[in-house]
């Protein structure tokens, strides 16, 4: 099967973060035996490449070249607040949207579309010119945008133009109904992690420090403000305590400023630049994941939280805050603990709680652990995935 993929988000090199999730499903499905092609906005790198058995191909958007801005790392949704030369740059996107996946998709038997706003237009021309089915796939930002900017017309197109759309979380899902969007149409398959790479292994741990971890890109829907609030209260109680946030972003001279005002220096520190080799050793060299996401100032919040499963599947005890898709990953004391968002003291009631309780903390891991092995595992999500698009292709004929 010829399978295409249209993102705003995609990798450039095999330890890029900047959209892994979507590169991971298609390196699976690719393993498959399947060939599939990514169409994706330019980002600086190369305009060609095969990326682990999948084919990526970059479009330019903007003239001159040096002023493309819109598909940028933070992410389309922050970089469109950068000024007036990056919001035009949303119309000649579209366009050429439009125009490469016409001349670079139409000859696959399917096409899956991730953030349908806004890269769903170009699936639309493909259908409508060459027949060809199309799924989406929501994470989230797109429902909170299209009521933002009053585009959830546009939003309901696309999906009702579509054979099927996947949300990433029953949260997700949860959303587009709450929008107006055809419910029939909208099924959930979660994002997984790759359980045999990400796994538990045996690395030396100093004992004599407790090492909270959080990992994510630094924006304010992380959350990560609220976690190094709450060190303080967890350092009064258990100074062995030590937090290590792994990730790059806007945010990132805002944190160490607070880092540095409360005193936290030796205690609290930002890595960045992290392969996915040495990540592993940073999951399992560490006691306990935290991720304190919430609901932004736009209303965005985590569409899943990938990196808890990835912790998970490193056999780490977690905490993620009562937001969007967590619950979907974390059952309160079974596979992890929920906490309020922005509430510091669940923060340190919970933090607190694991280091004294070791045994808590080894059944709650245990427990996270198999559930990801089971349920989230990438080769059964992509067999998913398969199914979706085998039955959409078998039903619905080309002109």
């Amino acid at each position: 099967m010829k399978i295409g993929v249209i993102t705003s988000a995609y990798p450039d090199y095999e330890d890029d973060p900047h959209g892994i999730f979507v590169h991971r499903l298609m390196k699976e499905i690719a393993k498959k035996g399947h060939e599939v092609h990514v169409l994706a906005p330019y980002t600086g790198g190369e305009t060609e490449y095969t990326l682990e058995g999948v084919h990526v191909e970059r479009f330019h958007y903007f003239y001159p070249r040096r002023f493309e801005k819109l598909s940028g790392r933070a992410g389309m949704i922050d970089n469109v607040k950068e000024g007036f030369l990056v919001k035009i740059q949303v119309l000649t996107f579209l366009f050429f949207n439009v125009i490469h996946s016409i001349l670079k998709l139409r000859k696959m038997d399917v096409v899956h579309v991730q953030w349908p706003i806004p890269n769903g237009l170009g699936a639309i021309f493909l259908k409508k010119i060459y027949g060809i089915p199309y799924i989406n796939t929501i994470h989230g930002e797109e429902v909170h945008l299209s009521k933002r900017y009053h585009l959830l017309f546009a939003l309901r197109w696309l999906v009702n133009n579509s054979s099927k759309t996947i949300t990433n979380s029953t949260a997700t899902r949860k959303f587009c109904l709450e929008a107006g969007l055809d419910g029939d149409k909208i099924d959930v398959i979660p994002f997984g992690v790759d359980t045999d790479f990400f796994r538990p292994l045996e690395v030396y741990k100093d004992e004599n420090i407790f090492q909270i971890l959080s990992v994510g890109y630094l924006i304010e829907r992380k959350g990560f403000e609220y976690l190094i609030r709450a060190m303080p209260l967890v350092l009064e109680k258990h100074n062995q305590a030590r937090l290590k946030i792994v990730g790059s972003g806007p945010l990132e001279s805002k944190l160490k400023e607070l880092i540095y005002e409360l005193d936290l220096g030796d205690e609290v520190e930002i890595v960045k630049n992290v392969s996915d080799e040495e990540l592993l050793m940073i999951y399992n060299s560490s006691d306990l994941f935290v991720l304190p996401s919430i609901v932004d100032s736009q209303g965005n919040t985590e569409g899943l939280g990938v990196v808890l499963l990835e912790a998970m599947a490193c056999g780490l005890p977690v905490i993620g805050s009562d937001v969007g898709g967590i619950p979907d990953v974390i059952n309160e004391k079974w596979t992890g603990f929920l906490v309020r968002p922005k509430n510091i003291q669940d923060l340190f009631n919970n933090i607190t709680y694991l280091i004294e309780n070791g045994d808590i903390k080894e059944k709650v891991a245990d427990s996270g652990n198999k559930k990801v092995k089971v349920i989230f595992n990438w080769n059964s999500l992509s067999n998913q995935y398969l199914w979706v698009y085998r039955e959409i292709v078998k039903n619905e004929v080309k002109v």
